[in-house]
Protein backbone atom coordinates (compact mmCIF):
# COMPACT_ATOMS: atom_id res chain seq x y z
CA UNK A 1 0.00 0.00 0.00
CA UNK A 2 1.44 3.53 -0.78
CA UNK A 3 1.18 6.00 1.55
CA UNK A 4 0.28 3.42 4.49
CA UNK A 5 0.34 5.93 7.00
CA UNK A 6 -2.07 8.06 5.89
CA UNK A 7 -4.08 5.04 4.68
CA UNK A 8 -4.29 3.08 7.64
CA UNK A 9 -5.50 6.41 9.52
CA UNK A 10 -8.51 6.99 7.04
CA UNK A 11 -9.04 2.99 7.37
CA UNK A 12 -9.30 3.38 10.97
CA UNK A 13 -11.34 6.58 10.96
CA UNK A 14 -13.92 4.92 8.60
CA UNK A 15 -14.02 1.82 10.79
CA UNK A 16 -14.67 4.05 14.02
CA UNK A 17 -17.75 5.93 12.30
CA UNK A 18 -18.76 1.95 10.62
CA UNK A 19 -18.96 0.84 14.69
CA UNK A 20 -19.65 4.30 16.55
CA UNK A 21 -21.93 5.93 14.86
CA UNK A 22 -23.20 4.37 11.75
CA UNK A 23 -25.28 1.17 13.55
CA UNK A 24 -26.92 3.58 16.17
CA UNK A 25 -27.68 5.65 13.35
CA UNK A 26 -30.30 3.20 12.25
CA UNK A 27 -29.10 3.30 8.74
CA UNK A 28 -26.21 1.42 8.02
CA UNK A 29 -27.07 0.01 4.83
CA UNK A 30 -27.40 3.84 3.04
CA UNK A 31 -23.86 4.52 4.33
CA UNK A 32 -22.67 0.85 3.14
CA UNK A 33 -23.94 1.95 -0.39
CA UNK A 34 -23.32 5.73 -0.53
CA UNK A 35 -20.65 4.85 -3.44
CA UNK A 36 -20.51 3.39 -6.85
CA UNK A 37 -17.64 1.13 -6.47
CA UNK A 38 -17.12 -1.96 -8.96
CA UNK A 39 -16.98 -5.23 -6.98
CA UNK A 40 -17.94 -3.57 -3.50
CA UNK A 41 -21.71 -3.02 -5.36
CA UNK A 42 -21.79 -6.59 -5.44
CA UNK A 43 -21.76 -7.63 -2.30
CA UNK A 44 -24.04 -8.16 0.32
CA UNK A 45 -24.38 -5.89 3.26
CA UNK A 46 -23.28 -8.25 6.08
CA UNK A 47 -20.22 -9.73 3.44
CA UNK A 48 -19.63 -5.98 3.20
CA UNK A 49 -19.38 -5.58 7.23
CA UNK A 50 -17.33 -8.63 7.64
CA UNK A 51 -15.07 -6.94 4.72
CA UNK A 52 -14.72 -4.15 6.59
CA UNK A 53 -13.41 -5.94 9.45
CA UNK A 54 -11.44 -7.82 7.47
CA UNK A 55 -9.65 -5.08 5.78
CA UNK A 56 -9.51 -2.98 9.70
CA UNK A 57 -7.82 -5.84 10.90
CA UNK A 58 -5.40 -6.25 8.38
CA UNK A 59 -4.39 -2.57 7.90
CA UNK A 60 -0.94 -2.70 8.64
CA UNK A 61 0.27 -5.27 6.43
CA UNK A 62 -2.20 -5.50 3.77
CA UNK A 63 -0.80 -4.82 0.05
CA UNK A 64 -3.62 -3.29 -2.33
CA UNK A 65 -1.99 -4.77 -5.80
CA UNK A 66 -4.10 -7.31 -7.71
CA UNK A 67 -1.42 -9.85 -7.69
CA UNK A 68 -1.48 -9.92 -4.10
CA UNK A 69 -5.25 -9.62 -3.03
CA UNK A 70 -8.37 -10.33 -3.96
CA UNK A 71 -10.93 -7.98 -5.83
CA UNK A 72 -12.90 -7.91 -2.90
CA UNK A 73 -10.04 -6.32 -0.39
CA UNK A 74 -9.46 -3.89 -2.74
CA UNK A 75 -12.79 -2.48 -3.31
CA UNK A 76 -13.29 -2.43 0.85
CA UNK A 77 -10.35 -0.48 1.10
CA UNK A 78 -11.31 1.45 -1.58
CA UNK A 79 -14.38 2.70 0.18
CA UNK A 80 -12.99 3.03 3.40
CA UNK A 81 -10.48 5.29 2.13
CA UNK A 82 -13.24 6.87 0.48
CA UNK A 83 -15.26 7.29 2.62
CA UNK A 84 -12.77 9.16 5.15
CA UNK A 85 -11.68 11.22 1.94
CA UNK A 86 -14.82 12.42 0.91
CA UNK A 87 -15.69 14.14 4.35
CA UNK A 88 -12.41 17.04 3.10
CA UNK A 89 -14.22 17.42 -0.82
CA UNK A 90 -16.82 19.75 -1.05
CA UNK A 91 -17.34 19.30 -4.88
CA UNK A 92 -16.63 16.02 -6.56
CA UNK A 93 -15.30 12.83 -5.70
CA UNK A 94 -11.27 12.88 -4.18
CA UNK A 95 -8.63 11.26 -5.71
CA UNK A 96 -7.49 8.82 -3.48
CA UNK A 97 -5.81 6.58 -6.28
CA UNK A 98 -2.74 7.18 -4.77
CA UNK A 99 -2.94 4.63 -1.82
CA UNK A 100 -3.48 1.51 -4.55
CA UNK A 101 -0.68 0.01 -6.64
CA UNK A 102 -3.38 -0.43 -9.19
CA UNK A 103 -7.46 0.02 -9.61
CA UNK A 104 -7.80 -3.77 -11.81
CA UNK A 105 -10.54 -4.49 -9.36
CA UNK A 106 -12.57 -1.46 -10.90
CA UNK A 107 -12.44 -3.60 -14.51
CA UNK A 108 -14.97 -5.38 -16.15
CA UNK A 109 -14.99 -9.16 -14.60
CA UNK A 110 -14.94 -10.52 -18.31
CA UNK A 111 -11.63 -8.95 -18.82
CA UNK A 112 -10.29 -9.43 -15.17
CA UNK A 113 -11.19 -13.76 -15.80
CA UNK A 114 -9.03 -13.33 -19.14
CA UNK A 115 -5.91 -15.42 -18.27
CA UNK A 116 -3.90 -13.82 -21.08
CA UNK A 117 -4.76 -9.89 -19.39
CA UNK A 118 -4.23 -11.48 -16.43
CA UNK A 119 -0.68 -13.02 -16.98
CA UNK A 120 0.06 -9.39 -18.99
CA UNK A 121 -1.24 -7.33 -15.97
CA UNK A 122 -0.20 -9.25 -13.03
CA UNK A 123 -3.53 -9.81 -11.69
CA UNK A 124 -3.50 -13.22 -9.17
CA UNK A 125 -5.71 -16.12 -10.71
CA UNK A 126 -7.69 -15.69 -7.88
CA UNK A 127 -8.30 -11.83 -7.54
CA UNK A 128 -11.98 -12.27 -8.54
CA UNK A 129 -12.83 -14.71 -5.92
CA UNK A 130 -15.74 -13.68 -3.66
CA UNK A 131 -15.40 -12.94 -0.56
Amino acid sequence: MQCRAIAVGMIEETYDAYKNSWASDGDISHELNKFDIPVWNDMSDDTKQAAIEYVYKNRHTIELHSGVVESWVQATAYFMIMDFASLMVRDGEPEIEIFFEDLDFMMDEDTLTDSDVQEQMGISKDFTNKF
